[in-house]
């Protein structure tokens, strides 16, 4: 018995192609007509652009790291709760580092003592009594010798009269 051979297929685009290496057709855009612009339209988008750009870097100037600059890890957040005036967060981050920052958001919380247990087992109580606005940050708190593994952070707080109760949030970012 005799097989018959396919029928050899033809192709007739409709639109310009092209065969690329591997043998397969690639369709080809047709030609775009290209915008000029006035020089009067080029300065305001030239000047609109450099207004955006500045004005990124200038509300989020931790976003951008600069060259050598570490960038802060997420080591873990805790919703306070009122009721108490002391919580934990365990570290959810692995690897050293060598200092962190303490970001509260949602409500205003005055922060009495931090203290902060490495991996191992030492503490370290940096000298702080912070008040800390509604999306505020401490300042940076270097830690004592080399990089070290944080396995938790106690923070000891109180409630501020009128500072969204029950709604701050504490984040603690650590810098390797």
């Amino acid at each position: 018995m005799r097989s018959v051979p396919a029928p050899i297929e033809t192709v007739t685009p409709l639109t310009p192609c092209a065969v690329c290496r591997s043998g397969r057709y690639v369709l080809l855009e047709p030609p775009q007509e290209k915008a000029v612009l006035s020089p009067r339209t080029r300065t305001l988008a030239t000047g609109l652009a450099a207004l955006v750009t500045f004005a990124a870097l200038a509300l989020a100037p931790d976003a951008v790291p600069a060259a050598g600059q570490a960038v802060w890890e997420h080591l873990g957040m805790r919703r306070v709760n009122f009721r108490l005036d002391h919580d934990v967060i365990l570290a959810a981050s692995e690897g050293r580092f060598r200092s962190v920052r303490i970001v509260v958001a949602g409500g205003d919380l005055e922060l009495f003592d931090v203290k902060i247990t490495f991996g191992d087992g030492e503490t370290f109580s940096p000298a702080t009594r912070l008040y800390f606005k509604e999306n505020s940050r401490s300042r940076t708190i270097d830690l004592p010798g080399a990089a070290r593994i944080i396995r938790r952070i106690d923070f000891y707080y109180r409630s501020v009269p009128g500072g969204g109760q029950g709604k701050a949030i504490v984040h603690v970012y650590g810098r390797r």
